[in-house]
């Protein structure tokens, strides 16, 4: 069975290895194969091995509501808030470009020309 990281979103299965013995059974962690994040523990006497099947789309393009290929595609240009001193970066913002798909723009309820502002900066820089 596939398993989603609640952390990074990975998804991954687990494949328990030398298992199946009467006694000596120990908590064993579970661990994401993408942010290696203890995801939970169960019994075993085997071992349990992690197999990565989808890496999770980035920070990004999860915030906007997107695929990473979705945002490629739309190939906006991230700007920098900085307010008025121009020395602090408090958040980012993009214009949605005149020739973004109609799929995209139904799935997130966006229009051309419209201003998406106030992503936070821990979104892009951990990109």
């Amino acid at each position: 069975m596939n398993e989603e990281c609640p952390y990074c979103g990975a998804t991954f299965k687990v494949i328990e290895s030398a298992g199946g013995g009467f006694c000596g059974a120990c908590r064993e962690p579970i661990d994401c194969p993408n942010c290696l994040k203890t995801v939970r523990e169960e019994r075993t006497t085997g071992v349990f091995h992690e197999e990565l099947i989808k890496a999770p789309d980035s920070p990004l393009a999860r915030h906007l509501g997107i695929t990473d290929s979705e945002w490629e595609e739309i190939g906006a240009d991230l700007h920098a808030d900085t307010g008025s001193s121009g020395e602090t970066n408090y958040s980012y913002w993009f214009t949605v470009p005149n020739d973004i798909s109609e799929d995209i723009l139904e799935k997130t309820g966006w229009e051309t020309g419209q201003t998406i502002d106030d992503i936070p900066t821990w979104v892009v820089d951990s990109n």
